[in-house]
């Protein structure tokens, strides 16, 4: 029989044991893995955290969750981590909304399976398949209300607005955080012979990225580049124009306020009509709508498109695929008319705990020693994102190479005067309009003018 023993270790140890599972290279990863499995199979657990993960296959950020699990265990000698990835359990690669319906079921049936569910800022689709906007409130601890949390989180994500994204509550730490860019292939760039602007991209600016991309493609039909990815289950590109829009609104408050006013219609008009001059230039790839994002991920690495727009955390993926052809994407600044005061960005609440979790007080423990600083640290040094934990690289990455530098960048131009993009019209209209058309698709693929575009808005909505 194995003597049980109590370790006491300190967060700077933590993160020294951590640094050393995820940076040893005296081994492989697998010898690595199943030295660190012998040492955690030697415990004798009395208790179980049934944990659904994330990040399976993106390098790093999967080590990032394992690893967790493991020191949890080994700081806590008689609690087994049950860690399973969505892939493992319910994940469809084929059905972008799996994750949603499988914890609708959960909640529908008031299933007590799972301690801890990837919930993954997934409010508002929940909200339409449960049809019930308190479910949140319902069926998820509100972690605002334990001051061990709030302690650990950065102010400006416990605040009325943060809670709003969750009717009220806030049903876990914010672990991961992400900007969005405009990535742009370096290798392309120079073939095209262009140079991208990391930071400070006007429209103009992407406007002659765009010219010159459609001019190399009619001198080279047998090397054709895609001037911007897209695709039919992950549409991103709208999300350039809206960030235009916010550019020449220039006011978050009118940005957010979900109304129609005839200011924000004029300021649509006009990046209708910027969308309609780069139109010409065939600026999305034209089979988008038959292509899937899960299986494209390599088209940027390969040098298939100049740009795709995208979060910060692509480089994770990425740099599973490719280590070295990696350092050839820059994540780029969004374009605006005008210097802008907000940013797309997002810091979702990826794990809850339901209420009628098996082992509840244990889930919430656990979530509780990942909202700590040794972990910001982790996180924000080894994703190249940003993360809603206190910490002292929380705040500001070191700026290192392109992917900290663009990280430091934009957290030191807008902090967290951010916003959380989703592509709905209500940015232009309001939350009773949130699916009439506002016609960004029809106008950049030249199907519509600006002007038939707001025709068509203006009688939708009686003005």
């Amino acid at each position: 029989m194995i003597k049980k023993f109590k370790i006491n270790i300190q967060p700077k140890s933590i993160m020294l044991l951590l640094a050393f599972i995820l940076l040893s290279n005296a081994c492989s990863r697998n010898e690595q893995e199943q030295k660190n499995a012998e040492m955690i199979d030697a415990i004798t657990y009395t208790d179980t955290i049934n944990f659904v993960g994330h990040w399976l296959n993106e390098g790093i950020r999967e080590d990032f969750v394992k690893n967790i699990a493991r020191v949890y265990e080994f700081e806590n000698q008689n609690i087994k981590v049950n860690l399973k990835f969505p892939e493992d359990i319910y994940y469809d690669k084929n059905d972008r909304l799996s994750n949603q319906k499988y914890i609708a079921r959960v909640i529908e049936e008031d299933l007590a399976n799972w301690d801890i569910l990837r919930i993954n800022g997934e409010y508002q689709e929940l909200t339409k398949i449960l049809n019930d906007p308190d479910w949140a409130k319902k069926h998820l601890v509100d972690f605002s209300q334990i001051e061990e949390f709030r302690e650990g989180t950065i102010p400006e994500l416990l605040t009325d607005e943060a809670k709003a994204a969750w009717n009220g509550i806030i049903p876990g730490p914010y672990v991961e955080g992400q900007y969005w860019a405009v990535w742009a292939n370096k290798e392309v760039a120079d073939k095209i012979g262009i140079e991208v602007k990391q930071f400070g991209m006007t429209f103009d600016d992407f406007a002659n990225y765009l010219k010159a991309t459609y001019r190399y493609n009619q001198n080279n039909p047998d090397d054709y580049i895609i001037p911007i990815y897209e695709s039919y289950v992950w549409e991103t590109t709208m999300s350039i124009a809206i960030n235009l829009y916010s550019s020449l609104l220039n006011d978050r408050e009118e940005f957010l306020s979900g109304t129609i006013t005839e200011k924000r219609l004029q300021a649509w008009g006009k990046t209708l009509e910027a969308m309609e001059s780069i139109a010409k230039y065939d600026p999305i790839n034209p089979k988008w709508e038959e292509t899937e994002w899960g299986n494209t991920h390599n088209m940027m690495l390969d040098g298939k498109c100049l740009f795709y727009v995208n979060g910060s955390w692509m480089y994770n993926i990425w740099e599973v695929i490719d280590s070295e052809k990696v350092l050839n994407c820059l994540p780029c600044e969004y374009p605006a008319f005008k210097t802008h005061i907000t940013y797309p960005a997002s810091y979702p609440v990826t794990w809850g705990v339901p209420k009628n979790a098996p082992h509840k007080d244990k889930a919430v423990k656990f979530l509780l020693a990942m909202n700590k600083p040794n972990i910001a640290e982790m996180w924000s040094r080894y994703t190249k994102c940003p993360t809603g934990i206190k910490g002292n690289l929380s705040n500001a990455a070191l700026g290192g190479d392109q992917f900290e530098e663009f990280v430091r960048q934009i957290q030191d131009h807008f902090g967290t005067n951010t916003y959380r993009y989703y592509e709905t019209s209500s940015w232009v209209l309001n939350d009773q309009h949130t699916n009439t058309p506002i016609y960004f698709r029809e106008v950049v693929e030249g199907k519509m003018t600006a002007d038939e575009a707001m025709t068509a808005i203006r009688s939708s909505i009686g003005q």
